[in-house]
């Protein structure tokens, strides 16, 4: 009986770790999309798959109908054992259906949306503390 009783908490242990987020890029692609939803001046945000779309501000004072294209979601080797992982996004951006050019590292979205570490190109931490990414 003592044996079973230090057995199930390990067994527990070990399913949690074995049922633990890991780092991928459709997990990097949500993270992303929740991100952008996170954002205080973002309204009727919606997704589609790759599409996403929502109204907030334009940039220049104003509120626009904003449409997302995720275009790509890769990963790559972190710096170190705590940030295993960088999860980089490249995304296309429409502000009332007029594409958003990026200008190397010069970016025409809003400043709140790229306060939020969102940008046409951008990136992201793998946090293995929390199991989630940090942008």
């Amino acid at each position: 009986m003592i044996r079973r009783a230090w057995a199930a908490p390990l067994v527990g242990a070990l399913t949690l770790t074995a049922c633990a987020v890991q780092p991928d890029e459709i997990n990097l692609r949500d993270s992303f999309a929740e991100q952008i939803a996170s954002v205080a001046e973002v309204a009727d945000f919606e997704r589609d798959g790759e599409e996403l779309t929502f109204s907030g501000p334009d940039g220049r004072g104003g509120t626009a109908d904003w449409r997302v294209r995720i275009d790509s979601a890769v990963l790559e080797p972190g710096p170190d054992d705590q940030v295993p992982y960088e999860g980089h996004i490249v995304s296309s951006w429409y502000r009332d259906g007029e594409l958003i050019e990026s200008l190397g590292t010069m970016s025409g979205l809003p400043t709140v949306i790229q306060d939020a570490g969102i940008a046409q190109v951008c990136y992201a931490l793998w946090d293995t503390a929390s199991n989630a990414w940090d942008w």
